[in-house]
């Protein structure tokens, strides 16, 4: 199989640039970095593919350029590969998303419109797949962000091999079958907790028994409360879970985590609060932010970083 090649030109705002430190600046496990070039391995389908992702224009005036390099184990036609790798990668990439309305909502408060002017064309760049972020979000419970990375790491090189490309290997998530064939017990050699393990692992087994699906067209097509009714009753998987799986796997603009300690201390930071809100304040405060909760959410949780974002 052939390279496939792909050139997508968002709806300007598109801040590339941001977007693509973020993942620097978190460590992104799956990601690597050469110059304004993203790198990693995606799974379509069944079928693997490295990306070559790369920015060519500006915030106002985006353009971007992808490779996606099938593994040699791949098959399939190359024409119906050529329309699902790119409709991935259009999700993925937040390409078809019009953040026209946000800067309106930002802007009828002085301190939000400090977040839209300063973050203005940042988008999320989601996790490849809804399987991957929900593994993904069941490890990074209770955790903080750098050993949650390790334990992906961890459970990336125990269950897959990495795409070698050009004497570099590149991490592979891995699938449903490969972490379902997993015991607890391996995942407590790597430093998971017993239940940690259990979850991740049972989890992977519900979805290869299809009892739960991870489909991202079965997932588009129902709504935010389906969902959360759906896997919120599975074990290790909370509402604030769900809602994560809801922004960073399916891209909903419109989620409030009001529950997330991030974002409680960003909303302090902001207002100056003597105190952290509660979940019943982050409410309150968010109830006039629909439908773009899930941005604002996100900008207050890059404005951690940023201590002198207010001052």
């Amino acid at each position: 199989m052939r390279t496939l090649q792909f050139q997508f030109e968002p709806e300007p705002p598109y801040d590339f640039a941001r977007m693509h430190g973020r993942l620097r600046g978190v460590g992104h496990e799956l990601y690597r970095h050469d110059e304004n070039t993203l790198i990693r391995a995606i799974r379509v389908q069944g079928q693997v593919y490295l990306v070559l992702i790369r920015s060519e224009g500006e915030t106002a005036s985006p353009k971007l350029t992808v490779e996606a390099i099938p593994h040699p184990h791949n098959s399939g036609p190359n024409a119906e590969c050529l329309a699902e790798v790119g409709a991935h990668l259009r999700r993925m990439l937040s390409i078809d998303i019009s953040l026209a309305g946000l800067q309106e909502k930002l802007g009828v408060d002085d301190r939000l419109a400090l977040l839209g002017r300063r973050y203005e064309g940042f988008r999320f760049i989601l996790e490849s797949d809804p399987f991957e972020c929900m593994v993904k979000t069941i490890i990074g419970q209770q955790l903080n962000l750098s050993f949650a990375a390790t334990l992906t790491r961890r459970l990336i090189e125990k269950a897959s091999s990495p795409f070698e490309y050009k004497g570099a290997g590149y991490p592979v998530f891995p699938s449903p079958e490969q972490i379902a064939s997993l015991q607890p017990e391996q995942l407590r050699e790597l430093q998971f907790s017993v239940r940690k393990a259990e979850y991740v692992i049972d989890f992977a087994r519900q979805v290869v028994a299809g009892t739960v699906s991870m489909k991202p067209a079965e997932l588009a097509a129902k709504t935010n409360e389906q969902i959360l009714t759906e896997l919120t009753p599975l074990r290790g998987i909370g509402r604030w879970t769900v809602e994560c799986f809801l922004m960073f796997g399916l891209g909903r603009p419109d989620l409030l985590p009001a529950a997330d300690i991030g974002l409680r201390n960003a909303l302090r930071q902001l207002y100056g609060l003597d105190h952290q809100p509660t979940e019943a304040e982050v409410r309150d405060l968010g109830r006039d932010w629909s439908p773009w909760s899930s941005y604002i959410t996100y900008y207050l949780w890059e404005s951690l970083n940023e201590k002198t974002l207010f001052t």
